[in-house]
């Protein structure tokens, strides 16, 4: 389903994005969404979920183990490249940001795919919502994916 730049996609009540152009849906679920670049070499996935705590970076760490740990987790030999960094936020959805860069390798059907990309938190601190975010690509992305991703990312703040 492709999209226009100025169609964002609610994922939960509140919170939307906003696709760069030529990302499609490609998956989504009850307060999550999986965008997807043109040709697939890069992923943006949030979900949108309780807080559980007032510290963005805490958060994410406990985020990051959870879905990079368990026999269904896609991601293996997560690597994280930096220690999470934090910044206050002026806008009206997300007070906070945390974020870590990584390396992984993404098992699919297909094969194994090494990756880059950034996990990041986005925290509510009124309402105790959350978005955690895994953005990636592999080897073989455009050079824009990394600033699209970014993007997306603040249309949501």
């Amino acid at each position: 389903m492709a999209l226009l730049s100025d169609d964002a996609i609610a994922i939960a009540q509140g919170v939307s994005v906003t696709p760069a152009p030529g990302w499609t849906v490609g998956n989504r679920g009850p307060n999550w969404v999986a965008l997807n670049n043109a040709d697939t070499t890069a992923q943006l996935r949030i979900t949108v979920k309780p807080a559980g705590g007032a510290d963005a970076a805490g958060l994410l760490q406990a985020d990051i183990d959870q879905f990079t740990g368990g026999a269904s987790a896609i991601l293996t030999d997560v690597n994280r490249l930096t220690a999470p960094e934090t910044k206050p936020l002026p806008g009206p959805n997300f007070q906070q940001e945390a974020s870590v860069d990584y390396t992984a390798t993404v098992v699919n059907p297909q094969g194994t795919i090494p990756v880059i990309g950034t996990f990041t938190e986005l925290l509510n601190t009124s309402n105790g919502r959350s978005a955690f975010i895994d953005f990636r690509q592999d080897s073989s992305a455009t050079g824009q994916a990394a600033g699209e991703g970014a993007m997306m990312i603040g249309s949501m703040q």
